[in-house]
């Protein structure tokens, strides 16, 4: 029965999303099947809470099954109408096709099917335990679960305050994650862990489908296949996917991103670019209604190269100033679209713009002791990662004299920014507790892992192949 109310629950935004990115795409598609379903699940059911979050401040809805689902139709109706003009109106164009696979050894073939059937087998069994046993993880309980609870049963967007007035640190989060959780308990009539768990499953995959689809446009399947196992292979990526944390879910958004800009700053077609960045500018823009690290650490990283990446263009003469004037104003344009409200609607009820603590007044700067050595062990000497960042360095020492001129410098920059900017944090800030109590460096290393495995297949795939 949850099974098929699951099915239910993700139905009309996994459609919307489909819709929304087809529409981004216009006359020429550049994302395969597989990828345009798993980035239109991820980006739809974001775009839908969003809708049904401005519906619910407006004073148009409640939080009912009514209430939800009224938003829904009336997405997937609209994003119909338009996507039938657009194909009615717009000329046929062939599908992208994926990159060519050497014929693969039998041997080889035994070896990826065998590593994908466990890893099916893995999920299988996590999934059996996250959905038959109640939540009992801090941040679950407090946070994710706790809001959606609160959600489903007040039917409103309540902003927990102390006894003092102050909003509750919690409340600051954008509600997309509790907000369909509570969506699939309205749609049942009552709570059920099993159920409003279960999605963290879909994610899951839908993070490993995008990774596939991103490193087929220019790699085989044996490689694109082998990626995808060591993302799942990755012991604490695993583990978080598979229980009712939501790092996972902004990974996938934060693999989305930085794959669609990667292919779009290096795409030669100019109409493909454009197609590229436009859902680069969808994407990035709901990025920001995932979780505050998006907004405060991801966007402006992503923007700065977003930016450059248009004036290299430009400066290389690929491509012209319309072009890149329509792309920027597209991606401001869903940044104002989806940032301004959720940012107004923080300023006005005196949420923070940290994650756990404000990043306002109650940061310190300065050299954090302890910190260094935290780093070192968590990330080379402790089973959360194998051996994926001593492989990564050593990747990127033999490939140091092409990582600037290669058809992934996008990726490179976005990978090692990201990882900079998260150790900077901790060495320099008083976010070094997040890193010494090993909850903060862990979960941004989670949202940063679909990224740097998309990188280190394509580094290993290029010198294996002794390019």
């Amino acid at each position: 029965m949850n099974l098929l109310l699951l099915l239910v629950g993700i139905a009309l935004p996994s459609l919307s999303g489909w819709l929304l990115v087809r529409l981004c795409e216009g006359n020429h598609p550049v994302l395969l099947r597989l990828e345009r379903w798993a980035i239109g699940f991820l980006l739809g059911i974001t775009a839908t809470m969003f809708v049904t979050f401005l519906a619910h401040i407006a004073g148009l809805i409640l939080f009912t099954r009514w209430g939800f689902l009224s938003v829904q139709i009336a997405m997937t109706t609209l994003l119909t109408l338009a996507r039938f003009f657009q194909w009615k109106l717009s000329p046929r164009t062939t599908a992208p096709s994926a990159a060519k696979s050497p014929t693969a050894n039998r041997w080889l073939i035994l070896l990826l099917v065998l590593l994908t059937l466990w890893t099916l087998a893995k999920i299988a069994f996590g999934s059996f335990i996250l959905v038959s046993m109640p939540s009992y993880f801090d941040d679950t309980l407090k946070n994710w679960n706790y809001r959606a609870k609160i959600f489903a049963f007040t039917q409103t967007l309540d902003i927990d305050t102390s006894a003092n007035g102050e909003a509750d640190v919690l409340s600051s989060y954008p509600p997309t994650v509790p907000l369909f959780k509570a969506s699939l308990a309205a749609l049942k009539g009552g709570w059920d862990e099993g159920l409003v768990n279960s999605v963290h499953i879909l994610w899951l995959l839908a993070a490993l489908a995008l990774l596939y689809g991103a490193l087929r446009h220019r790699i085989g399947w044996q490689w694109s296949l082998l990626g995808t196992y060591l993302l799942a292979s990755l012991p604490l990526y695993f583990f978080d996917g598979l229980n009712a944390y939501a790092d996972v879910f902004l990974s996938g958004h934060l693999l989305a991103a930085g794959a669609l800009l990667t292919h779009g700053l290096t795409e030669h077609d100019a109409s493909r670019r454009q197609s590229w960045l436009r859902l680069f500018g969808l994407t990035v823009g709901l990025l920001v209604f995932t979780k505050n690290e998006a907004l405060v650490l991801y966007l402006p990283l992503l923007l700065a190269v977003f930016g450059g990446g248009l004036i290299f263009l430009r400066h290389q003469g690929r491509m012209t100033l319309g072009a890149a004037r329509t792309v920027t104003v597209w991606t401001i344009g869903w940044l104002l679209v989806i940032g301004v409200p959720w940012v107004a609607f923080k300023w006005a009820h005196g949420l923070s713009f940290g994650n756990a603590k404000a990043i306002t007044s109650s940061y310190s700067f300065g050299w954090q002791p302890g910190v260094p050595y935290v780093l070192w062990v968590n990330t080379f000497f402790e089973g959360n990662w194998h051996l994926l960042f001593p492989l990564l360095l050593l990747l990127l020492v033999v490939a140091r004299k092409h990582l600037l001129r290669s058809a992934i410098t996008p990726l490179v920059l976005i990978v090692l920014a990201a990882l900079g900017l998260q150790i900077a944090l901790f060495l320099f800030t008083s976010l070094s507790t997040e890193a010494l109590k090993q909850t903060g460096l862990a979960r941004g290393f989670v949202q940063l892992a679909p990224l740097v495995v998309m990188l280190v297949t394509f580094l290993a795939r290029d010198v294996v192949k002794g390019r």
